[in-house]
């Protein structure tokens, strides 16, 4: 038995093991881009009031509380401090309102994103098939270089 180093039987190994890594990160990649896809479309599906629907209850009821406070504040406090009663009131609408206005955006952002990446679901997924396709066809001629250098055992 000959138990000499054979260098091109690793680097054979080695590379077929990268490849196949490549490959493993392709269909991975893949996946990925399916799953995507597939969050896209169920954002898509879903009612654009009802995605909204946690921003609009939450503001309306913090500004149903700030108009009770705000009675509140004008009934109990002094006539002196009612102008500032009221810029707190305001204040606190207006901070109400935008934070809303920003929630409703990020919905409106995210289903733009959704229908882009839908738009170019054929382009992205051409693509991961090419690398596939390219690691597949690396892997099994890395493979085929291992077995070609792997040294005869002689009986």
């Amino acid at each position: 038995m000959n138990t000499s180093y054979n260098r091109a039987h690793d680097q054979a190994q080695l590379l077929a093991r990268r490849h196949e890594r490549d490959l493993h990160w392709a269909k991975e990649r893949r996946r990925q881009h399916e799953r995507e896809a597939a969050e896209a479309r169920v954002l898509l599906a879903t009612n654009p009031l009802r995605l909204a629907g946690t921003t609009l209850w939450t503001a309306g009821a913090l500004l149903v509380a700030a108009a009770g406070a705000w009675g509140l504040a004008i009934a109990a406090a002094p006539s002196f401090w009612a102008l500032i009663v009221d810029a707190i009131g305001v204040a606190f609408a207006l901070v109400v309102l935008l934070g809303a206005a920003v929630s409703l955006n990020r919905v409106r952002r995210r289903r733009a994103a959704a229908r882009s990446l839908l738009h170019a679901r054929e382009a992205r997924l051409s693509h991961t098939q090419f690398h596939i396709h390219e690691s597949v066809h690396s892997f099994i001629g890395a493979r085929v270089e291992v077995v070609n250098t792997r040294e005869q055992v002689s009986a």
